[in-house]
């Protein structure tokens, strides 16, 4: 590939548009190419998650105009990914970044005392596994952070998740113990799938479930290479490998929201987010009574910060939250309405805590992120579905 960059795979939308996938060895463009015109924009692959934005390109008749909906175009975006994986060295990236997310998501957070979990960060509550020695401070076990149903529960035979000394209480210990590809074979839509189209999108350019990764990407694309060597009298240094961690800044919000959605996987369809316009209006006419209130600060449920009151029913046995933006915000107008059965909402509280400190902001925010993650992998399995090795 030379520096101006390939057209490395391209398929015609009709006779006056065609879409290509376009680099120069880092994280890939699309590229909307107007045949009438012959006239390129190079734009990054998350473009296409919004299926409902429109694209309109001139004809080659003054005035003519052609107007698209990015939702047909997902037949022409598989394909070209689908190419554009198997035409260069993406997938050694590519299955490099899953290995590397699936150690991330086994890191064990410590625990040597009762204190430790009863104290635990929202940082380290947003970990799946915790190492606890706090009966024995030379040894311990591996415990989940997050419900099992009973074909993951039978996995964790008696004696499987020990470990002896605090040297052996890290990721690799864990992963030796086999556990992530069982859990895998039982339910891979939890423990594969969504792992494969996260690394998918982590290197592609598509949105980190809403943020901004294109810095991320492009690490992860240069990781491990030598750079272009300018002085042939000096030999490059070789740039360290990048590893994947999911307090990373670059990956902190991507990495939380995954890890939410692996927590709360079996309540996902229990959880209905919507707007409304004065939800405490609309609220108090559906008969719910308002409990109690709680400030959000700006990147907790969205792009600014939220007051949010607790309204129970009763009568249907439903919990709702009531976001109320109090800045002007681009997303949406209105308020943001969380609702949940109030038992599941319950039993969520506890999920989310190793100690009888349940926290309802930590557990808010965190149904939210499943949810939002949950959208956003649905819209993006589609398009990497060819190639990411899905079960």
């Amino acid at each position: 590939m030379d520096e101006q960059g390939k057209i490395i795979s391209s398929c015609d939308v009709d006779a006056n548009l065609a879409l290509q996938m376009w680099t120069r060895g880092k994280t890939p463009r699309l590229s909307v190419f107007n045949k009438n015109k012959n006239s390129r924009k190079l734009i990054h692959i998350a473009w296409v998650e919004k299926r409902d934005r429109t694209l309109s390109i001139n004809g080659k008749k003054p005035g003519e105009n052609f107007n698209y909906v990015v939702r047909d175009f997902e037949p022409a975006i598989q394909k070209i990914l689908s190419e554009y994986a198997a035409r260069t060295n993406f997938k050694v990236k590519y299955f490099k970044v899953v290995i590397d997310l699936e150690k991330a998501l086994c890191h064990p957070e410590p625990a040597g005392t009762k204190s430790d979990l009863a104290m635990m960060t929202e940082e380290k509550r947003s970990s799946l596994w915790v190492a606890d020695s706090t009966i024995d401070k030379n040894s311990g076990e591996f415990r989940p952070f997050f419900p099992l149903n009973d074909a993951e529960a039978a996995l964790f035979t008696p004696g499987r998740m020990k470990f002896t000394g605090l040297n052996a209480r890290g990721t690799e210990t864990l992963m030796k113990t086999g556990i992530m590809t069982d859990l895998k074979a039982v339910n891979p839509e939890r423990w594969h799938n969504t792992v494969r189209v996260t690394a998918a999108a982590l290197l592609l350019g598509f949105s980190y479930c809403g943020g901004d990764g294109t810095k991320m990407a492009d690490a992860l694309w240069v990781a491990g290479e030598k750079p272009k060597n300018i002085n042939p009298n000096v030999t490059p240094m070789k740039i360290p490998e990048k590893k994947l961690h999911l307090n990373d800044p670059g990956l902190v919000r991507l990495g939380y929201k995954l890890t939410a959605f692996i927590r709360h996987f079996y309540i996902l369809n229990d959880i209905n987010v919507s707007y409304m316009d004065d939800s405490e209006k609309e609220l108090a006419a559906a008969g719910y009574d308002r409990q109690r209130r709680i400030d959000f600060n700006t990147g907790t449920l969205g792009d600014v910060p939220y007051r949010t009151t607790f309204y129970e029913n009763p009568d249907t046995g439903m919990t709702a939250f009531g976001a109320n933006p109090r800045m002007q915000t681009a997303r949406h107008r209105g308020d943001m309405v969380i609702m949940i059965p109030t038992e599941v909402y319950k039993s969520a509280l506890k999920l989310n805590t190793m100690s009888d400190n349940e926290d309802d902001f930590f557990t808010i925010t965190r149904l939210l992120w499943a949810k939002q993650f949950a959208e956003w992998y649905e819209n993006l399995k589609p398009y990497v579905s060819g190639f990411a090795g899905l079960l």
